[in-house]
């Protein structure tokens, strides 16, 4: 996948790069205060020194530095796994990226809602949007119809992760769903939630990460006063099946048309 040949690009590079420590000034598990009072360090970051989201050695130092704080035990390769998921994700709604790259993030995990496909086909029919019969082709022009449909070519320009934790821990019972975020907030609905609910019913424990950081609308994009920066908030749910993280949860701003097609996952 070009996913994975990016990443592998931009570890070589970063192999012969020198590496930085990013400064933390807040406890372990991101932002302090809550998403939903960040207006003083919103501000403070319009101003101050954000990486640019391009695919290559500065952008996986950035994310390289990003602390892992776990309250479980995890493995080496899971928390690498956790720097080349955000790598990945960010990159493949850059100016480095391409329809064909966010469709394949989409389907990193495999074709878990068939019957969101269904829908999407059938949209992609209603606006007369040509459209190949693969999940592939389905995700790469439902993607370009609404980035189209809005007026941008992609959606990350800039981020900030100076205050930005991986945070694990585990839940086991009832899930708990994250809800310190900012107001007019885009929540994102994801089928594998109600599955992860489930497991935890019947009395299974899994391991899951948060991570929230600061994005900057692209440049291109901006209005007179600059790039709006937002809050983005994921969280990720270990898979030991699959032996892979997956997307089981996210908020972001609604001041930016940053829609994505997570409901089709």
């Amino acid at each position: 996948m070009q996913l994975v040949a990016i990443r592998i690009l931009s570890v070589a590079l970063f192999a012969v790069a020198s590496v930085g420590a990013v400064e933390t000034k807040y406890p372990p598990g991101g932002f302090n205060p809550r998403l939903d009072k960040l207006q003083g360090l919103l501000d403070y970051i319009h101003t101050a020194r954000k990486v640019e989201i391009k695919a290559g050695p500065k952008l996986w130092q950035a994310i390289e530095a990003i602390p892992v704080a776990t309250g479980v035990p995890i493995t080496r390769q899971q928390q690498a796994d956790l720097h080349d998921w955000l790598y990945d994700f960010l990159v493949a709604f850059s100016a480095s990226g391409n329809d064909s790259l966010a469709a394949e993030f989409y389907l990193r995990e495999g074709i878990n809602n068939p019957r969101a496909l269904q829908g999407m086909q059938a949209t992609l029919e209603h606006w007369g949007i040509p459209q190949g019969d693969t999940p592939l082709a389905l995700f790469k022009a439902m993607h370009r119809a609404v980035i189209d449909a809005q007026g941008y070519e992609y959606r990350f320009g800039h981020a900030f992760f100076r205050h930005s934790t991986f945070k694990v821990f585990e839940m086991q019972g009832r899930y708990e769903h994250y809800r310190a975020y900012p107001p007019d907030v885009v929540k994102a609905r994801f089928k594998l939630q109600k599955e992860v609910a489930s497991a935890l019913r019947a009395g299974e424990r899994r391991v899951f990460t948060d991570i929230a950081f600061v994005t900057a609308e692209p440049a291109a994009s901006a209005g007179a006063q600059g790039p709006i920066c937002t809050p983005f908030f994921c969280r990720l749910v270990w898979d030991p099946q699959r032996a892979m993280w997956r997307f089981v949860e996210a908020f972001y701003n609604a001041k930016l048309p940053h829609a994505f097609l997570f409901s089709a996952l």
